[in-house]
């Protein structure tokens, strides 16, 4: 980090001695001399600062050394950057602050220089003035309006203020149509407020809503499955389950209890339902091959359904598969073998027990169990479950 902040400043004090040398050879037409002008002399000292790493004094020479004019602008954006970077947020705001009163800025310059002003304010958590500035932007049609939409939408996201979310979220979707995912899991979050609420017909628009913004969206999938089962509508609710492996297999097993119980009412053939999906996927999720497994022992035995998971294993080794095959033959093996094979079991749960199933793929976060927000990087639908050798 500390490496970047000096390439950071070096590359501030080459901007002022470009700048300086351009405006010195404008006006007398050849290269400033090493004793020109006093500003001139600012910027060597400054230089001086900065190979000597003193970062602090650096910065301030050359913000000293620099007039604030539409040439310059950017060299100020980067400098007040730097010190938000930092962590010195308050000189960030007073660097932007005061660039934001020039009254030679173009339209354009004072847009970016305000979005910055606005990324201070939330730095510090000053998110009612970061809004009021945002909105600015937003509303008067700014080139930076795309930017000021993120940022927006994540004031709401993170006060968790999904109808707000909902609104500036639609709003972005249009200037950035890869935003639709997230736009809804914010309809997702609306449902589940309208679900503990009991108001099914709002959750019911809520998931339309998201499947609207993203047809492939598994978690809304997932909820109207569930909530067509409580609702009494079995028949819709395999609808959704067909959908969600139509749409992404490897989350079927989040489904595998509500599918159950479709079969258990007789509204799904479970094992057509399994076969279905092990014969589309290239590698199917351990879940869906031990639980058709399950149900092969219960239509034709236990050898059955053991030569049937060796055949699995055999092409996708698993270890949670490895531990269901020793629990299906446990009756088969002698009274001298079992309390091998009892310890045996034991090192392969542990070593279930401590796997993780899940990872983000924008940032590796790896996880137990399934979140629809990453906890670390808050990437929306990042976080899948873990196929192949790499899952337990």
């Amino acid at each position: 980090m500390q490496e970047l902040l000096f390439l950071g400043l070096f590359m501030v004090a080459l901007a002022v001695g470009w700048y300086l040398g351009r405006r010195e050879a404008i006006k007398v037409r050849f290269l400033v001399e090493p004793h020109g002008s006093a500003i001139d002399r600012q910027y060597f000292i400054g230089l001086n600062y900065l190979l000597n790493e003193q970062p602090d004094e650096a910065i301030e020479t050359f913000i000293r050394a620099l007039e604030v004019n539409p040439e310059t602008v950017e060299t100020h954006i980067a400098i007040g950057r730097l010190f938000c970077q930092r962590g010195d947020v308050e000189r960030a705001i007073k660097v932007h602050q005061n660039l934001l009163a020039r009254p030679n800025l173009t339209r354009e310059q004072a847009d970016r220089v305000q979005y910055e002003l606005a990324r201070d304010f939330l730095a510090v958590g000053m998110h009612q003035r970061a809004e009021r500035l945002l909105d600015e932007l937003i509303n008067s049609r700014s080139p930076m309006r795309a930017e000021a939409l993120v940022d927006l939408v994540k004031i709401h996201e993170r006060e968790r203020d999904w109808e707000q979310a909902v609104e500036v979220g639609r709003k972005l979707a249009i200037e950035r149509p890869a935003f639709a995912g997230t736009l809804a899991h914010y309809h997702c979050e609306l449902a589940l407020i309208a679900q503990r609420e009991r108001d099914w017909q709002q959750a019911r628009m809520h998931l339309r809503n998201a499947l609207s913004a993203d047809s492939s969206n598994v978690r809304a999938i997932l909820m109207f499955a569930e909530l067509e089962e409580q609702q009494g509508d079995h028949q819709e609710c395999v609808a959704r389950l067909k959908q969600l492996a139509e749409t992404d297999p490897d989350f079927v097993p989040q489904a595998l209890p509500l599918a159950r119980r479709c079969a258990d009412n007789g509204a799904l053939n479970l094992s057509s339902y399994l076969e279905r999906i092990i014969g589309q996927a290239k590698n199917s999720p351990i879940a869906i091959v031990m639980e058709r497994a399950e149900e092969i022992k219960k239509h034709s035995g236990i050898a059955s359904a053991s030569r049937y998971m060796v055949a699995q294993l055999q092409a996708a080794p698993s270890l949670r598969g490895l531990l269901y095959l020793m629990n299906l033959n446990a009756g088969a093996v002698e009274p001298s073998g079992q309390g091998d094979q009892a310890a045996l079991r034991g090192i392969i749960e542990a070593l279930v027990a401590d796997a993780h199933q899940y990872r983000c793929q924008a940032c590796g976060f790896s996880t137990r169990r399934l979140h629809w927000q990453c906890p670390t990087c808050h990437g929306w639908s990042t976080v899948r479950p873990l196929k192949g050798h790499k899952a337990p």
